[in-house]
């Protein structure tokens, strides 16, 4: 198995807060794609669009201010078996430290699209940090 591909970022917000931004389509639309649509509800399908195919994840596992858990329900070849986890812990220094991780990659993945989708989901985890601190509404993919 290849990856997983992890970013960690302190946030300066309360963990609730963050929490609505990843597990809500509002909140989602504000940082990552403008065409989100999740509902914090374990079982239920969250869809992104990005101007082509509509990736599905569906809602795997939620902890309130703590926890979002996605596994891959269709629409992007190459994601099948992924899984993305969204964890909230107390900061050392103050704030939340969030921990991404998209992991299950295949092994025949090609290391440059493992590296392209590293690369976005870092910039992705960076729109977060600054939609949650200054209340901007940015999306990655507008």
């Amino acid at each position: 198995m290849a990856g997983p591909v992890m970013h960690t970022v302190t946030i300066k917000g309360e963990p609730d807060e963050i929490y609505k931004a990843i597990s809500t389509g509002k909140g989602l639309g504000s940082f990552w794609t403008r065409d989100s649509q999740a509902e914090p509800k374990v079982g239920s399908i969250a869809k992104f669009g990005f101007g082509g195919p509509k990736l599905e994840l569906k809602v795997a596992e939620l902890k309130p201010g703590k926890l979002v858990r996605w596994s891959d329900a269709g629409g992007f070849p190459g994601w099948e078996g992924t899984t993305i986890t969204w964890e909230i812990a107390p900061a050392k220094d103050g704030g939340q430290e969030v921990r991404f991780s998209h992991s299950g990659w295949p092994e025949k993945l090609p290391p440059s699209e493992l590296a392209s989708v590293n690369y976005t989901w870092g910039r992705v985890v960076g729109r977060l940090k600054k939609h949650v601190e200054t209340g901007e509404v940015v999306p990655y993919f507008p």
